[in-house]
């Protein structure tokens, strides 16, 4: 559960200042922008969610992490923006829009896709905890069972 917040808060973070430079340009048209910026957010968040890079077993996970997060955040992008009805939400005064904006932007799905991956890649990234059951048990010696000789 902390590991899925964790990620959440990442990706959140990385996705909402992205999401919010997008919205600042007005939620420009230029689909190739849009797309791009959703696949930097999802290399970005593939890096700094789950294990730190400098903590990996070998230099390509990082980079496959960056890789399939760009292509995931991309993809993201293009389902949402293709399949999410036409709806619009509200936008603050502050960035100089109009009072709306639509569901299918790329400032609206930024936040999202950058919480979905990150929650998905600090679950699965994230190592393993120790706990009891990963420690090899010992028999506890009572006085029953020691034998005298």
């Amino acid at each position: 559960m902390g590991r899925a917040l964790l990620g959440l808060i990442k990706g959140v973070l990385v996705g909402g200042g992205v999401g919010y430079c997008l919205l600042k340009l007005g939620h420009p048209d230029w689909a190739v922008l849009q797309y791009l910026c959703c696949g930097i957010i999802g290399a970005i968040v593939g890096l700094i969610c789950g294990k730190a890079p400098w903590n990996a077993e070998t230099i390509w996970t990082p980079i496959l992490k960056v890789l399939v997060g760009f292509g995931i955040g991309a993809g993201m992008y293009g389902l949402g923006h293709n399949f999410l009805p036409a709806l619009s939400l509200p936008v603050p005064a502050a960035l100089q829009l109009g009072s709306s904006a639509p569901l299918s932007s790329g400032g609206i799905l930024a936040p999202l896709i950058g919480m979905l991956y990150g929650m998905f890649v600090e679950v699965d990234d994230g190592g393993t905890t120790p706990n009891a059951s990963n420690q090899p048990r010992r028999k506890a010696l009572t006085t029953g069972d020691a034998k005298e000789a």
